[in-house]
Order: structure tokens, then sequence, then C-alpha cells
């Protein structure tokens, strides 16, 4: 819990201590006098940036329940709003809360309004504490901070009230089914036994003025806890017992106090507000009587802390991710020391292997030249493979075509003489430039049987002719031989009639290859 400075003003003097640790820190009284005021500037100059919570017992308080049209959001505050300038023209601090929603047909709201009736009262320490810029952040009813005290101390009773003598007066707080209703303080007198009566008087007053308000009736029981701080209330139990039979006091001594609240000796010696100041800085009331001009500083204060702790959670992340990127920069300089020690290790080991090599016959770059010469030659290597693949395709289809001869070549030229010259005349190629590598064959055969008709004859050479050049290894096919010539320069001979004298029906093709084949 951050730390914070803690006050509590009373009629005649006013008590502070600062809270840190979850604890209280320099508890200190000063008085309602120039002195007083004097030595309270100057303990507020040591305490330079601390939030400043002020805690007020006196009796210019006032508490009212009112019961209110439900209303919500804007209508709610603005009927809130009217509703305090009605009760309290005269003085600026003052709050509202709500107690309890109505279930009637009207469903009307029940509302607690609180107000401090004496803002001169205020006027000295309010301004000491502005010279020196210290940050309001509440001002509160000591009543409403003695709420914390039924969950801090698991009290459930249904009447119940709360007495304290604090550096004020004698204090009662009167709970109804754990939600405050009314408080009061009255002046101390005296402190000899007599005044055990006088206390006792006044919690009866109290029970009679419940009873007259039907808020508590007469054979209800009430429950007292006294809280003595300083061991001085020990006979008020007996004295306000006493001819009561329907009040059950339950006290709290100074060692029960300490024990419960982990509050100090020391500093419960120091003031009657001690306990009061150590629930302030426990928990912070709900009902905050400071206007809104006098808390600006304290706005401020947050959104730095804000501004603060939203840099504290960027640097921290920069941080975080800055120690990642260093500790995977480490790792990945680990692990690049280790490929290199492997790396010198497996070069060692290689050098020590190699050494024990016998002698190459020759040098590394005969070697090297050897192999990719031997890699070109298996490269240029072929067979007759596809040749005799494509022609054993075209003969499945003719059955009536009988091989007589077939011969093939790898080389810069084809077989044929009539191709070479053709091929050196249609590329022109310049002398001297490397010829590239075919494929080329000889296909001679003839048409059996052969009955002596030549048309049919050359219908099927050709239809044979034409599935060898469809091939997709195939560049060119080319008629060497015919059984007829029919060039235009040379007269026919023979006869197409099938009955006249039979002959044979020979043909020769060459079959060049594509390069790469």
């Amino acid at each position: 819990m951050a730390a914070k400075l803690l006050l509590c003003i009373s009629a005649g003097q006013v008590t502070v201590a600062a809270w840190r640790g979850n604890r209280l820190a320099d508890c200190r009284r000063f008085d309602d006098d120039d002195d007083g005021r004097v030595a309270f500037s100057n303990y507020l100059q040591g305490v330079r940036g601390l939030p400043v919570h002020i805690m007020v017992d006196t009796v210019d308080e006032d508490f009212r329940f009112e019961t209110l049209p439900r209303a919500r959001g804007s209508d709610r505050a603005q009927l809130v709003a009217r509703k305090l300038k009605q009760l309290y023209r005269a003085t600026p601090y003052f709050s509202w809360s709500l107690q309890e929603r109505g279930s009637g047909k009207r469903q009307d709201d029940r509302y607690l309004f609180t107000a401090l009736t004496n803002p001169d009262a205020l006027g000295p320490w309010l301004r000491a504490i502005e010279s020196v810029g210290l940050p309001v952040a509440g001002l509160y009813p000591l009543p409403i901070v003695t709420v914390s005290l039924i969950e801090r101390l698991r009290l459930k009773h249904t009447n119940l009230l709360i007495v304290t003598k604090n550096s004020a007066g004698f204090r009662q707080t009167f709970f109804k089914d754990l939600k405050f209703r009314i408080s009061r303080l009255t002046p101390l007198r005296g402190a000899s036994g007599a005044a055990d009566q006088e206390y006792a008087d006044e919690v009866a007053n109290t029970r009679m003025y419940l009873d007259a308000l039907t808020v508590t009736h007469v054979d209800d029981m009430l429950t007292v806890v006294i809280l003595d701080q300083n061991d001085s209330l020990k006979r008020l139990p007996a004295v306000i017992a006493r001819g009561r039979p329907n009040t059950n006091c339950q006290l709290l001594s100074k060692a029960d106090v300490v024990a419960k609240f982990g509050i100090t000796p020391r500093d419960l010696e120091a003031s009657n507000d001690t306990l009061y100041l150590h629930l302030l800085g426990e928990h912070k009331p709900v009902l905050n009587l400071a206007p809104t001009g006098i808390m600006h500083g304290y706005r401020r204060l947050l959104l730095r802390r804000v501004m603060y702790g939203a840099s504290a959670v960027a640097l921290s992340g920069a941080l975080a991710w800055s120690g990642a990127n260093a500790y995977n920069t480490m790792q990945l300089t680990d692990e690049d020391r280790n490929l290199q020690r492997q790396a010198q290790e497996f070069q060692s080991l290689y050098q020590r292997v190699t050494a024990q090599f016998p002698e190459a016959p020759a040098s590394t770059d005969n070697l090297r030249n050897t192999v990719e010469m031997a890699q070109q030659i298996r490269a240029s290597l072929r067979t007759p493979e596809p040749m005799l693949l494509v022609v054993s395709r075209a003969l499945d289809s003719s059955p009536q075509i009988q091989l007589s001869h077939l011969a093939w070549h790898y080389g810069q030229k084809p077989l044929d003489a009539e191709s070479n010259a053709n091929q050196s005349t249609a590329i022109g190629r310049m002398p001297g430039e490397a010829k590239p590598l075919v494929q080329s064959g000889i296909v001679r055969g003839e048409v059996r049987p052969f009955d002596g008709d030549y048309k049919a004859a050359m219908a099927l050479i050709n239809t044979f002719a034409s599935r060898l050049a469809a091939s997709e290894m195939v560049a060119e096919v080319r008629a060497l031989k015919l059984p007829l010539n029919a060039s235009s320069d040379v007269g026919l001979t023979g006869s197409t009639n099938a009955t006249s004298a039979k002959g044979n029906a020979e043909f020769e093709f060459a079959v060049v290859f594509k390069p790469g084949v």
C-alpha cells in the first residue's frame, strides 16, 4: 500500500501519523494555538509528496437520512445535488451515499446525507497543508471511519453501539443491522471515577433516543462494544449494565487492541486517536466530504502515478525483451563456437586420415579432368535402341513390309551421302564450326507378297514411312529408293495392272533422328 499522511482534526488539536508499510509511523499531536500551528507547518515540510487523508472528529457534524424518488444516472445526480443545496448552504464539506432501495409501489430510495457544519474549524490546518503543496486525497467524518470496525472485529449484532474515548471526547456510534444510523460526541469532563457514571448516563441517553425514534424497542438487546485504548474504562461495562438486563457490554482493553489491530503500545500512548488513524490507513471510507477544489493536487498525483506505472511496465517489458535477446544471442554464440570447434575437429581428423592414404598415381587436376572427360563421354554415348524401337513400332502396324537391311550410325553426318550434301547446303555452317552429333539409319526392305500391283505397294510403303516419321524422336525420313520412280524427268516403265508380269517392290529409307536423342 502506498505511503500517505493521516490527520485527525478535533476541537483544540490535530493528530498526525505517517502510514508506511501498512503500519503507523511517527504519530504526533499538535495543539490548536500559534505554537502548535507553526510546529505543524514545520512537520509538513519533511513529508512532501505524500497524499493527505483527513479525518474530522467534532460535534459540528450532521447526519440525515432522506427518502427520495428512485432515479438513475444524471437524473439521480441532479436530484441529490438539489437536496444537498437545501440541507447544507453554509458549508462546502458534504457528501451522500445510497443506503437502501425501497420495495414498495413507489420504489423510493433511502439516502444518507452528511456534512461538517463548521468549516472554519478546518481552515488553519487546510491552509498549512496547501502552503507546502501536499495533495489532499479526502476528508472523512470519524463515525464513517468506524464502519470498518464491524468487518475487522467480525461483529454480527443487530443493535450495536461502539463506544470509544477519543481526544475530542466520548464517541458513541450506533449500527442497526450492521448499517450506520447515528453517532454522538460528548466532550470529556473529568478523569476521575465519577466520569464512568457520566459515560454510562450518556449511553443510557443514547438508548432512550433510539427508542424514541423507534429505531430500537425497549425490550431489544443492545450490544455495547467498548474500545478502551488506554485502560481508563475498565469499570464502565459494569456501570452500564447495572440495572439494565437488556444491555450486553464487551470491553476491548489496550492489550486486546494491540493484539487485534497490530498497533504498537507506543503509538496508542501517543494519542487517543491512534486507533482511528490506523483504521483510516487500512481502508478508505466511501463518504468523502472534500470538495473538488481542494482535490486537484491529488488527481494530478494519481495521473502522475499512472504515467509512472505505465512507464515502469514499458521499461519492464523492454528489459525483459532485451534480456531474452541477450540470452538468445549467448545461445547462438555458444552454438557457433561449438560448430567451429566441431569443424576444426573434423578437419584435424580428415588431415590425420588422409595422411595415411598412399600416394596417388596422378595429380588432383589430372584426376578431376579425367572424371570430367568420363562424364562427358558417358553423356555422349548412344545405342541403336531408339532406332530399333521406332522401326519395330512401324513394322507392328505394317505386317506386309519385310526388312532386308538395317544400318545405324551416330556421328556428325547421316549415313546417306545425299542427306549429307543437302544438310551442308541448308545449314550453311561456317568453316571449322563443330557439327552436332545425330543418330541416323538406313532401312531397306520390300513388300511381300507382291503381285505386281505397284500402286498398292506404294501405298503400303508410304504408310510405313509415315509411321516412321510419326515418332517424336525422328526429325526426318527420306526415300532413297522406291519401286517406282515418280520423278518428272524419268519415263514410266512397268505396268500397274495386277495381272502383268511380277517383279519386286523394294524400297530404301534414310531415317534422321533429332539432335540430343
